[in-house]
């Protein structure tokens, strides 16, 4: 006899769960907020003992970051296999676009951006575009909602920039539906990863470090004068690829400052904002922190709704307190601008030229 043949008066007899008690709960992301509370980060910058020196601590922070995110060994310069795709002068400015391999058995393309008549050796920055854009955006060829132009703007301010779509972005996946996209083809990709040890993240840095050899060796980048710049998902993998590769001199990130807390724990994200178990440690501005006194440039919108500004007001106080400790507070730029989620240059830019 089939169970499901019970009289639906049984089910009413029973009673039923009102999952809106205040005393009961029954959902994950109460619990979940409650346990952030409850589980403050063990290696917090807040919790630091007043006799432990700062750079014991960075250092600490850093040797956490290694240990959680796994990374590949980026290939070298004479292994990546440079391929040209094409070129065009245009506003002053040489497009390049390419491709090379940066992982073995996997591609990354790119556009660099030349500025025409260059006498000598000039600083480069490596432009990382969000999600939902791609490099075509970053270097001003197709419009972008979040005037993410950086790759473009820079070039002609004297940079030789490099734009690239990052894994499981722009033209190196094909989205039939861009809503899909976000809500599972991109995390998707991300527990592939982590179910073989990988980590989407890791694998990204590794690519950023791929290109920063490449940069070292094109003729006409100073080697020593390289930038990172990115924003909202590239924001997040500038401010990674800058603690694991020391070859970077000033990163900027836009549209990534807040708490996890406020952010990534608190709504939906993209999976691969989640690395280990990095909360268990740190908080966002902990990462921030730890680049002191390198020189860091951050805008955010005070309207972000998907990283409020709510967690950037209690961030932005303790990574002011890293640099001030360093006795470098000048090495450290955050611009609010009155929007959203979107990029601002209006300082970062004058902020990067300072450095590099």
């Amino acid at each position: 006899m089939s169970p499901f043949k019970i009289s639906s008066k049984v089910k009413k007899k029973i009673g039923k769960i009102n999952r809106k008690d205040d005393n009961l709960n029954y959902s994950l992301q109460p619990f979940v907020t409650k346990w952030l509370r409850d589980h403050p980060p063990k290696l917090s910058y807040k919790l630091k003992p007043p006799e432990m020196s700062f750079e014991t601590w960075k250092q600490q922070v850093k040797k956490l970051i290694l240990k959680k995110i796994p990374t590949l060994e980026p290939l070298p310069f004479n292994k990546q296999k440079f391929k040209m795709v094409g070129e065009t002068t245009s506003n002053g400015i040489k497009f390049i676009q390419f491709s090379l391999m940066t992982i073995p058995g996997l591609r990354v393309p790119g556009i660099m951006c030349i500025p025409e008549n260059i006498e000598h050796k000039v600083p480069a920055c490596i432009c990382i575009h969000g999600h939902g854009q791609n490099i075509y955006n970053t270097v001003g060829m197709k419009k972008s909602k979040n005037k993410e132009y950086f790759g473009y703007e820079l070039a002609k301010l004297g940079l030789i920039t490099l734009s690239f779509d990052w894994i499981g972005s722009g033209v190196r996946e094909s989205f039939k539906n861009k809503y899909l996209y976000f809500l599972q083809d991109e995390g998707q990709r991300s527990n592939w990863l982590r179910f073989i040890g990988l980590d989407m993240l890791g694998l990204r840095i590794t690519e950023v470090q791929t290109l920063i050899s490449f940069l070292e060796n094109h003729d006409d980048v100073d080697p020593n004068r390289l930038g990172i710049i990115g924003h909202s998902g590239g924001g997040t993998l500038s401010l990674f690829a800058t603690v694991f590769d020391d070859r970077i001199k000033v990163c900027a990130t836009s549209g990534y400052l807040s708490t996890w807390d406020h952010s990534i724990l608190a709504m939906y994200h993209c999976g691969c904002n989640y690395s280990a178990d990095l909360r268990k440690y740190l908080e966002l501005y902990d990462v921030y922190a730890s680049l002191a006194p390198l020189p860091l440039a951050i805008t955010i919108g005070e309207k972000d709704k998907i990283f409020p500004y709510k967690g950037t007001k209690i961030s932005i106080p303790i990574i002011t307190e890293a640099y001030q400790e360093t006795n470098h507070p000048e090495n450290l730029l955050i611009h609010v601008q009155e929007e959203g989620h979107r990029f601002s240059g209006e300082k970062i830019y004058p902020f990067i030229l300072s450095y590099i």
